[in-house]
């Protein structure tokens, strides 16, 4: 299923207003608006207000994923280089019925017996994760000048947590911490310099600021990672 049952909170209860005008940003760059013809201050508390009425049950990564199918032709729905409250609601409605006939799907298949997935398919999964995922990462990570902070990193980084192949005490926790703070400024000051209107003082979430430490980690310890698996496979091979 395609963000149906998302676990990220909904609208109503962000806290933080300027996550909802980061969503703007994206969406201003996925139609393609025009610097000049996006809207202003005002146009834009308007817009706030209507999404807050209107749409306070969605992610905001559900209504993204609602204006990549719009763009992608997948909602029948005709776009055009602007955005307001009846493009937004245009595309939202097309997809509240693209999501009933997906969750219509799913509950369908449901009723269906599934079939138990077996061992050699877990690490034939696993393989593809490691050679499409982590090998490419270590190879990219000898010419990093910092961490690579994003959530294909992050799931990297997981992969080796659950492992125990990453142990952090809580002096690392919090230089990573620490880290993070000041790579999440970098990245506004980046975003701001490209136009996108972001406060420098925008404050960073619980999620992401886990995302961003743990990607620090993962920059930190991925050589020892990598000389660990090449004893293990030793050890394996003696």
């Amino acid at each position: 299923m395609e963000l149906v049952y998302s676990k990220e909170l909904k609208i109503k209860n962000i806290e933080n207003g300027s996550d909802i005008l980061q969503m703007l940003n994206y969406l201003y760059v996925l139609l393609n608006v025009k610097k000049e013809n996006q809207l202003n201050e005002m146009e834009e508390s308007v817009l706030n207000g209507f999404i807050l009425d209107n749409y306070k049950n969605f992610t905001l990564s559900e209504i993204k994923h609602a204006f990549r199918l719009a763009c992608a032709g997948k909602l029948n729905i005709e776009l055009y280089q602007k955005l307001d409250s009846i493009t937004f609601g245009k595309v939202l409605l097309n997809y509240k019925t693209f999501k009933n006939n997906k969750i219509k799907d799913f509950t369908m298949k449901k009723k269906q017996p599934e079939k138990a997935i077996t061992q050699d398919e877990i690490n034939s999964i696993e393989q593809m994760f490691i050679d499409k995922c982590i090998l490419p990462y270590v190879e990219e990570r000898k010419t990093m000048e910092q961490p690579k902070c994003d959530w294909e990193t992050y799931k990297i980084f997981d992969y080796f947590w659950k492992k125990k192949l990453i142990t952090l005490n809580k002096t690392k926790i919090n230089k990573y911490k620490k880290e993070a703070e000041k790579l999440w400024k970098l990245s506004l000051k980046s975003k701001r310099d490209q136009g996108e209107r972001i406060g420098l003082d925008t404050l960073m979430g619980n999620r992401t600021s886990k995302m961003y430490a743990s990607c620090i980690a993962l920059y930190h310890n991925i050589d020892d990672i990598i000389d660990l698996e090449k004893l293990k496979e030793y050890n394996n091979a003696k």
